[in-house]
């Protein structure tokens, strides 16, 4: 499909969704599934003026819920992070409460605040809350990133176990094996990472060079 297709494509499911709203102006879904469809398709300012303008419309705690939820999605794909989190921390009913922490978690790891990111990814990890792996590997990348290598490691391998080929965790397990144990423990993850992605493994390679120089010169020491 060429772009020219794709955009004919795009602009064909968006006159589909206003289409929707227009015979049910009521239905608080039909904003909520333009403003995902604007959002994949980068109409950042259409979307958020979108579910902004819906949010004067319902009254329903769960419909501005929805419209919240919806609104700091699109905030956070358009890297406006602290207002993303104004949003979500506006997501009060159980039904969304939880992928609401998750995003907050999200917001505040990309504004390398990584200590409240993971206290939020811990509450949504108790339990099992949220069952997808995105949840861990935010824990296990906030561990990470806050050089706590131990606890790292521990998510990083439970997420290998449900997802052996999943590129991040193999490398980043690599990166810590080789911090605590050496590169020749490390390689075995290094050569999974490779194989799935060639390209995205020569861009990070880089890292692993910096560590090993690091490494050395601790030892000369």
């Amino acid at each position: 499909m060429n772009r020219e297709q794709m955009n004919a494509r795009a602009e064909k499911l968006v006159q589909k969704a206003i289409a929707k709203i227009d015979d049910h102006p009521k239905d608080v879904r039909a904003y909520y599934e333009l403003g995902v469809l604007l959002t994949e398709f980068k109409d950042y300012e259409q979307a958020e003026q979108l579910l902004s303008k819906a949010l004067g419309l319902f009254k329903d705690k769960s419909d501005l819920d929805l419209l919240n939820y919806g609104l700091g999605n699109v905030l956070y794909s358009a890297d406006y992070f602290q207002k993303a989190i104004n949003h979500f921390n506006e997501v009060k009913g159980q039904e969304l409460r939880d992928e609401a922490i998750l995003m907050i978690a999200q917001c505040e790891y990309a504004l390398g605040n990584y200590k409240r990111s993971l206290a939020y990814a811990l509450t949504v990890n108790e339990d099992n809350k949220i069952k997808d792996m995105g949840a861990k590997q935010l824990v296990a990348d906030n561990f990470f990133a806050l050089g706590d290598f131990q606890n790292a490691r521990k998510y990083f391998d439970l997420i290998l176990g449900k997802e052996p080929q999943n590129f991040e965790a193999n490398f980043q397990r690599g990166i810590i094996t080789l911090v605590l144990e050496g590169k020749k423990e490390a390689d075995k993850y290094f050569e999974v990472a490779q194989k799935l992605d060639h390209k995205a493994f020569n861009k990070m390679k880089e890292q692993i060079i910096d560590i090993q120089k690091t490494i050395i010169a601790k030892q000369k020491k």
